[in-house]
C-alpha cells in the first residue's frame, strides 16, 4: 500500500503518478519496468516517489488492486444476474473477465502479468494480496447464493470456500492458458478458452464420472 504521504497529495497528482506507472507496466514486464521512466512521465523527483511508495512493487500492486476492484464488482453483478446460481454466475463472470483481459484497453498490462509474473514473484512482491480477491467474493457469495442448488448449506463455510477457490483458480488458469499458448501452433481463440473453462465448471457442477 502507498504511504500516508501519497494520500495527502492532490487527486490530480495521485492520478498523474498512477497513470505513469500503469503506462510503464503496460509497456514492459514488471522486472523490466523502470522507476526512472515512471517519475519522468509523472514529472516528479525520484526522492518524492519514495516518499509515496516503498518501491516499484508497492505501486505495481496498488495499481493492480485498483483494477481488481472492477472485477470484484463484475463478480457480484454475475451472481445477481444468475439469481444466486453459483455455477451460472461463474460462467457469466469468466466471459466478462476473458473479454476484458484479452481484448480490453488494459490487455498489454494483463499480458505481462500473466506471462512474466510467476507465483513466487507475486508472493515476494506483495504477500498481503494472498486470497484477497477470494475472501471478498466469498463474503458476498455467502449472502447471495442459492444454497438449494448445492449439496451443502450456509453453515458449511469451509465447503463453500473450497468450491469457490477451485472455481476462481479455473478462471485464472483459463485466462493464463490463452497467453501460454499464444504465438504457438496450439494458439487458442477466446471462444476456445471459454469452452475449456465451461467444461471444467460442468465437471465441478455435475461430475465427470459416468458411473451411477
Amino acid at each position: 500500500m502507498p504511504k500516508k504521504t501519497f494520500f495527502r497529495l492532490p487527486v490530480e497528482k495521485q492520478q498523474r503518478l498512477l497513470v505513469a506507472a500503469h503506462a510503464e507496466f503496460s509497456r514492459v514486464p514488471f522486472n523490466e519496468a523502470s522507476v526512472s521512466n515512471i517519475i519522468k512521465a509523472a514529472g516528479i523527483p525520484r526522492g518524492s516517489f519514495y516518499q509515496y511508495f516503498e518501491d516499484k512493487a508497492d505501486i505495481f500492486f496498488y495499481d493492480l488492486n485498483k483494477m481488481r476492484d472492477s472485477s470484484k464488482e463484475d463478480l457480484k453483478t454475475a451472481i445477481l444476474r444468475a439469481d444466486g446460481d453459483l455455477f451460472a454466475a461463474m460462467r457469466i463472470f469468466f466471459k466478462a473477465m476473458a473479454e476484458e483481459i484479452i481484448n480490453g484497453e488494459d490487455a498489454p498490462f494483463y499480458k505481462h502479468l500473466f506471462l512474466h509474473t510467476d507465483y513466487k514473484d507475486r508472493r515476494k512482491m506483495s504477500p498481503e494480496l494472498k486470497h484477497s480477491h477470494h475472501s471478498e467474493g466469498l463474503t458476498f457469495l455467502v449472502e447471495h447464493i442459492d444454497y438449494s442448488l448445492l449439496k451443502f448449506d450456509r453453515d458449511q463455510s469451509e465447503e463453500l470456500e473450497i468450491l469457490f477457490h477451485q472455481l476462481m483458480n479455473n478462471v485464472f488458469q483459463g485466462i493464463a492458458s490463452y497467453y501460454m499458448h499464444q504465438d504457438t501452433e496450439q494458439a487458442l481463440t477466446i471462444e476456445q478458452v471459454e469452452h475449456r473453462f465451461n467444461l471444467v465448471v460442468d465437471w465441478l457442477e455435475n461430475g465427470a464420472s459416468a458411473r451411477k
